[in-house]
């Protein structure tokens, strides 16, 4: 029996979830859910949440293991010793899937531990007696010291990570393949079995490779959100911040971490979306057709049929992409769409003799950034990184004997 995370939807929308223990599966934990409504539930995102509960619930299962009850030793002034935070911190870091011994990355582990770190912080103010009289407080200072030391320092050199992100774009190949694929969506169906869910799936790869937009922006798109082309203007996909909202019936709403813009599609792409709304998801059982309904629905009868796409459902889809077409890759995922986008946005930036300016500035409002954004100067680093290049080979020749 294993400590879980059950995720509920409120009348007005809001996404919350309550940790429950093996052992009384009805009754949520009464310490993690009252820290994750007064701490974290105001100001933080139900995604942010989630990752704090299941750090949370890693914490929990090191006190089942150890035979430890953090709430019984705050009450008679006991705090963690230094062993005890080296055996936490261990336990934190294991992989639970995998071999024996693999350990989660540096990075994944300082998100869990600040997490755990805060609780802890938290439940010893809230229980410990007299944690305002100096003596107590040196004593919970020092714990929080132990705990804060075992932060993992480096997790990767910040300018590697960078240029890694630059050269994280689809070969040539893989672009054939999506390009081949986008202009003929049924290719290798025989039948016209499933045709109406792989038009969706490769309408919704064509989104992300058009537009660059996140997963969760996809799949928040509603039908009102689809403008089509008329007098000259070219038809277009709105994004919109759409945090707890109350007609989402998805328990892990998918939502647009960035800022709501309006984004460009090709006039392929147009038909597509008409023809896969029109001839596809208007047959699906359950379906809705009101401005509010979600484009991408579900096809596969069953209880779910004509709701929305979840996050799992366009994995899937997506995988199965991957499956059919294996020139597509392994590596394929939905976040790869949007760095290849952004280094062909640099490359259309080039041909149109745009300054650095000019690039960032239509980068940070086609990728809903705010003004200054870091990732923007991130992906600016390849005019630098490409220049560099071109003077150093011209450098180099300085060697060679002239003609």
């Amino acid at each position: 029996m294993k400590f879980h995370i059950k995720n509920y939807i409120a009348q007005s929308g809001e996404r919350y979830s309550f940790l429950f223990a093996p052992e009384e599966p009805g009754v949520p934990l009464f310490y993690p859910a009252v820290y994750v409504s007064r701490s974290l539930r105001e100001n933080h995102t139900h995604q942010t949440q989630l990752v704090a509960l299941d750090a949370i619930r890693r914490l929990c299962e090191w006190e089942r293991d150890r035979g430890i009850s953090l709430e019984d030793r705050l009450l008679v002034q006991t705090l963690l010793n230094a062993q005890e935070v080296d055996d936490l911190a261990g336990h934190i870091k294991a992989r639970r899937s995998g071999k024996p011994g693999q350990t989660i990355t540096s990075r994944k582990f300082n998100v869990y531990w600040g997490y755990v770190r805060s609780y802890i912080a938290w439940l010893t103010d809230e229980l410990f007696p007299n944690v305002d009289d100096a003596a107590v407080r040196k004593l919970v200072e020092k714990q929080a010291e132990r705990l804060k030391a075992k932060t993992l320092r480096r997790v990767g050199s910040r300018a590697r990570k960078k240029h890694a992100l630059l050269d994280e774009k689809f070969t040539e190949s893989v672009r054939e393949v999506l390009v081949e694929l986008f202009a003929s969506p049924f290719m290798g169906m025989p039948t016209a079995t499933h045709r109406g869910t792989r038009l969706r799936n490769v309408v919704m790869a064509r989104i992300l490779y058009e537009t660059g937009m996140r997963r969760g922006e996809l799949l928040s798109l509603k039908l009102r959100n689809f403008t089509e082309s008329s007098g000259g203007r070219l038809p277009y996909l709105e994004v919109e911040r759409n945090h707890d909202d109350e007609l989402d019936h998805r328990t892990n709403q998918p939502v647009a971490k960035t800022q709501g813009r309006i984004l460009a599609i090709s006039y392929g792409l147009e038909e597509q979306i008409k023809q896969y709304r029109t001839e596809y998801r208007a047959e699906i059982q359950n379906v809705g057709f009101g401005d509010e309904d979600f484009l991408f629905c579900v096809h596969q009868s069953g209880k779910t049929v004509g709701k929305a796409l979840t996050v799992n459902g366009f994995n899937t889809a997506i995988s199965y992409l991957k499956k059919k077409f294996p020139g597509l890759g392994k590596n394929l995922h939905p976040h790869a769409f949007r760095h290849d986008f952004n280094y062909r946005f640099s490359l259309h930036a080039d041909q149109m003799g745009w300054t650095e300016a000019q690039e960032a500035e239509a980068r940070e409002e086609v990728n809903g950034w705010a003004t200054g954004s870091d990732m923007a100067k991130v992906y600016n680093l390849r005019h630098r990184r490409e220049r560099a290049m071109e003077i150093g080979v011209k450098i180099a020749r300085d060697t060679e004997r002239p003609v």
